[in-house]
């Protein structure tokens, strides 16, 4: 079974295409049999990718810190919750748990997650792939300074292929299904 881990915001933000991508996604998760790893919050993108998961009768493992384990926060669906005691612990249970990283859309937290997973697989510290949605092009930013840190020679043109951007989420879903081939014929 493939880990999907996904990085994502916990507001919704101002464009209906973020939370729809969460919810397409969520949605291809249970529908192939993928387990969903995530931040286990209950609002924004976060919510929105743990109900569309869930409303397909999927898997998930949501990795919660004390502070955050607040009934208005805690998606109180996930069976599989679990209480770390802070921000390192969480990040480095969901690495444990995982076989891929998504990334959609977020703020400084997603950001700081994406680019510890992406610097891991540069580092050689982990050998899984690492993914973005720019869901409605908002990541396209992003995605020019990744490429003028290669223009600028910060950043090798192989570590840049370690970041796979996808502007749609069908494109994306598909990208994962190879994944789930390659993981099953590993197994």
């Amino acid at each position: 079974m493939l880990s999907i881990c996904v990085f994502c915001g916990s507001r919704e933000g101002n464009r209906p295409e973020y939370s729809a991508a969460a919810e397409e996604l969520g949605s291809w998760i249970s529908e192939n049999q993928c387990r969903l790893i995530y931040g286990g919050g209950s609002t924004g993108i976060m919510g929105r990718i743990a109900d569309a998961v869930l409303d397909g009768n999927g898997q998930i493992v949501g990795v919660i810190t004390e502070q955050l384990a607040q009934p208005e926060l805690m998606h109180h669906g996930v069976s599989d919750m679990r209480i770390v005691a802070d921000m390192h612990r969480r990040k480095a249970m969901m690495h444990e748990l995982s076989d891929v990283y998504v990334t959609l859309p977020g703020a400084l937290g997603t950001m700081e997650e994406f680019f510890e997973a992406a610097a891991w697989a540069q580092l050689t510290i982990h050998a899984r792939p690492v993914a973005i949605l720019s869901s409605g092009g908002f990541y396209a930013a992003l995605t020019e300074l990744l490429d003028a840190m290669v223009q600028a020679d910060f950043l090798s043109v192989s570590c840049r292929r370690l970041i796979h951007v996808f502007s749609e989420t069908s494109a994306l879903c598909e990208w994962l299904a190879e994944q789930q081939r390659v993981l099953n014929q590993s197994a």
